[in-house]
């Protein structure tokens, strides 16, 4: 199911610390798309790519775009007990509005009041844009709804919640140049237990907590800090 997924877009992981050193391709032989972002090999992400002459360390401030919510690919779970009819697991705009809010809380916590860099609104010459969209989901149980899981079924354990994948750019506010793209995707705990819609969204919130994360990290290297 994991290596199903619609991997993501954008900047974060080329901005992440790996086991190994990251290091941008250059030569002839590099590879490059766009024509300007050349691959990053060692990411921890999945695929990145990065400008090599972006100056990452100007960017003292972030400005975060609602995720992107509109164009998800959902891997539905294998059908079980709990499934009633043929229904498919599908994102309701309550779904999607709990996404954004949940992804915007986690830049908060991560980037401004663990950090120290503060969201704002407005492009400026010392702002970086990143604009996310998650682009794919593969629940691991049948949704936690009357219209999915079969009546009297009390509880539907699970190994966590599933997978995301996610979509991430990161450019310059004021001119709109992407600096960088890369793929990523993440999985819930591999721990069975009670699978509803309370655990599964404190599992999407840990794996955004996740990309904030290496996006604060990212940006603490660029600037020095670690």
């Amino acid at each position: 199911m994991y290596k199903q997924l619609l991997f993501v877009i954008g900047a974060s992981a080329l901005l992440a610390a790996c086991s190994s050193t990251p290091e941008i391709q250059t030569g002839d032989d590099a590879e490059v798309i766009m024509g300007n972002l050349n691959k990053v090999d060692n990411s921890r992400a999945d695929l990145a790519y990065m400008d090599p002459n972006a100056d990452f360390s100007k960017y003292s401030k972030v400005m975060v775009m609602p995720l992107g919510v509109d164009n998800v690919e959902i891997i539905q779970p294998s059908k079980s007990k709990s499934v009633t009819g043929n229904q498919n697991w599908e994102l309701t705009e309550e779904d999607k509005d709990k996404l954004r809010k949940t992804f915007h809380e986690a830049m908060v916590k991560n980037l401004q009041d663990k950090g120290d860099y503060p969201l704002v609104t407005e492009p400026g010459d010392d702002v970086l844009q990143i604009a996310a969209s998650l682009t794919a989901i593969a629940p691991a149980a049948a949704k936690d709804d009357n219209r999915s899981r079969a009546t009297g079924r009390s509880r539907v354990y699970s190994e966590g919640a599933g997978a995301l994948a996610v979509m991430v750019a990161f450019g310059d506010s004021e001119t709109g140049e992407v600096l960088g793209i890369m793929k990523d995707s993440k999985s819930s705990s591999a721990i069975w237990g009670n699978n509803n819609s309370v655990s599964n969204m404190a599992d999407v919130r840990h794996m955004f907590n996740g990309w904030a994360l290496q996006i604060r990290n990212g940006l603490d290297n660029l600037h020095g800090k670690k």
